[in-house]
């Protein structure tokens, strides 16, 4: 055989997929306390889809990300995070392409004077971006829970508000970003946030007092605080659960289930859905719905192994366990609830990986597992 032919041959079984970065660049609107996300389409007029495009030999994917961001949607200056790496070789109709994810957070009103001057640019709700192409909407779905946990953890981490910033603006931009207060609870008052924030050595006043809006305005200027660097707290700033009967927070009326079709309303994903069934099939389960959650139980137990909302299935485990599971998983996002039990969020998005699929359902049996030898 010729040197050739030989070089066809290992070409061939080393074919080598093409890297794309996608952006969702989120923006937050601390007025109306809601979150956005960017779009944008073709000069063909074609579907609304995240911005983004193909790596350039010898191009950073940071690079890429703000190249394509001031091609196509006219922002400069951010800084990308990187979020997950969707590998599935047929995502795209196009050839096989990973694209390695990327999220942005800006302030609504450094977005709003380039979404006025495009057609086509625009900002939809988080919630209603849906329908995109490719993976586009589990895109969405990572950034906001990565944003939404990296800014229940540490104070203002995307710098929108600057070096220095009133307590008062941190919070408002805190509660935009944060979910919605579900029934019974509440946002923390501004004591109970200084309190967590000077309290945990998260910020540090500075000294200093920000100026009055207008000249001969009552009252004293409000004092400046900073980041006092990159601490990070395992529980986080939550809302305010006030007291009500346990007997009225089950939503569904018809009690526990062993399957989510046997449940009322709910908007778990399918992905978690039949994870849990997967693993109730062997483990008799109780599935009871929540008002944020559909809590899953074994059978006969009052403690709640998991926590399955609709995009992130979260799982009770030991500490020692939970770290380690995260390690391997990067995916798989870590909370410290306590000193008796850590939780694994995991995004229904990574359950389409085999590898992800197989640890989560293990962390399953062994948070139902976990349950019933505490007796």
């Amino acid at each position: 055989m010729s040197d050739q032919g030989e070089q066809d041959r290992s070409s061939a079984r080393h074919r080598r997929p093409s890297v794309a970065v996608d952006t969702a660049v989120l923006t937050v609107d601390v007025g109306s306390g809601a979150l956005g996300v960017v779009q944008h389409r073709g000069p063909d007029g074609g579907e609304w889809a995240l911005p983004g495009t193909f790596l350039r030999e010898g191009e950073t994917l940071a690079g890429a990300v703000l190249r394509s961001l001031a091609a196509e949607v006219g922002l400069r200056g951010s800084r990308p995070q990187q979020l997950h790496v969707f590998e599935d070789p047929e995502r795209d109709d196009r050839g096989w392409v990973l694209s390695v994810a990327h999220v942005v957070l800006l302030l609504a009103e450094d977005v709003d004077p380039v979404v006025a001057s495009r057609d086509d640019v625009r900002v939809v709700p988080v919630h209603d971006a849906v329908g995109q192409p490719f993976d586009h909407d589990a895109i969405v779905r990572l950034a906001v829970d990565r944003v939404r946990q990296d800014y229940a953890l540490q104070p203002d981490p995307a710098g929108l508000l600057g070096e220095a910033f009133p307590l008062k603006s941190l919070q408002a931009l805190h509660d935009a970003v944060a979910p919605q207060p579900g029934p019974g609870e509440s946002r923390p008052s501004i004591d109970t946030f200084r309190r967590y924030m000077v309290g945990k050595g998260l910020i540090q006043p500075t000294g200093e007092f920000a100026r009055k809006e207008r000249p001969g305005a009552m009252g004293k200027p409000a004092e400046l605080y900073r980041r006092a660097g990159e601490s990070r707290d395992g529980l986080g700033i939550r809302p305010v659960r006030q007291e009500r009967n346990r007997a009225e927070r089950p939503v569904d009326d018809a009690g526990p289930a062993r399957a989510f079709g046997e449940l009322g309303a709910h908007n778990v994903a399918p992905a978690i859905q039949r994870l849990v069934e997967e693993v109730g099939a062997q483990v008799p389960l109780t599935l009871t719905v929540m008002p944020h959650y559909v809590a899953v139980r074994r059978v006969g137990e009052e403690r709640v192994a998991a926590y399955a909302r609709p995009q992130t299935l979260s799982v009770g485990l030991d500490p020692d366990d939970a770290v380690t599971v995260t390690a391997d998983h990067p995916d798989f996002r870590l909370e410290r609830t306590s000193a008796a039990t850590h939780h694994v969020h995991v995004p229904a998005a990574a359950l389409h990986e085999p590898a992800h699929r197989q640890a989560a359902r293990a962390a399953l049996e062994q948070a139902l597992a976990r349950i019933t030898g505490a007796h």
